[in-house]
């Protein structure tokens, strides 16, 4: 996760700096690829804000919160963004395309179908939810828990999840 720090108002901080950024960089979890937060603090007469703006997966959240303390005023804006972010990824779950097999193609020579199918971002919960829906004996995924491509399918009645590992 990428910060950009800008104090107005205040001289900068590096302990308010640290604050936010340990605090802020929990919402990396939320999202797929890399994530840009703009956080703005500024001081006004008696009061504190800070002011996040988030980036990341195509989606731009922006949160101000003033308090008369500043750290108080960035974990008002952390809660904030994180109901946001949950909230989006709840949407972006129920808008989520069905997984469908792109292309197959026939090797006639080698005597076996090579088949390329779509590898969608997913934990490893909403994977199971999706495996379990379907009828497919095999699915593929990029596991956003291991962050790796992992693999479902089913032997008889039992759903068994292959987790790849480098010898």
């Amino acid at each position: 996760m990428e910060f950009h720090f800008t104090f107005k108002g205040m001289d900068s901080s590096p302990a308010i700096a640290q604050y936010a950024e340990k605090k802020f960089s929990k919402l990396e979890k939320y999202f797929y690829g890399p994530v840009h937060a703009q956080v703005v603090f500024k001081r006004e007469k008696f009061r504190e804000i800070c002011e996040v703006i988030l980036t990341g997966d195509g989606e731009r959240i922006v949160v101000k919160e003033e308090t008369d303390d500043v750290y108080s005023s960035i974990d008002f804006a952390y809660e904030s963004l994180e109901k946001q972010v949950k909230k989006l990824k709840e949407k972006k779950k129920e808008i989520r395309p069905p997984r469908e097999v792109t292309e197959t193609r026939t090797i006639p020579t080698a005597g076996y179908t090579v088949q390329e199918v779509e590898v969608s971002p997913l934990s490893t919960e909403e994977a199971f939810e999706i495996f379990r829906k379907g009828r497919d004996t095999v699915f593929l995924f990029y596991n956003t828990d291991y962050e790796k491509i992992c693999c479902l399918y089913r032997a008889g009645d039992k759903e068994i999840m292959l987790v790849p590992v480098l010898s």
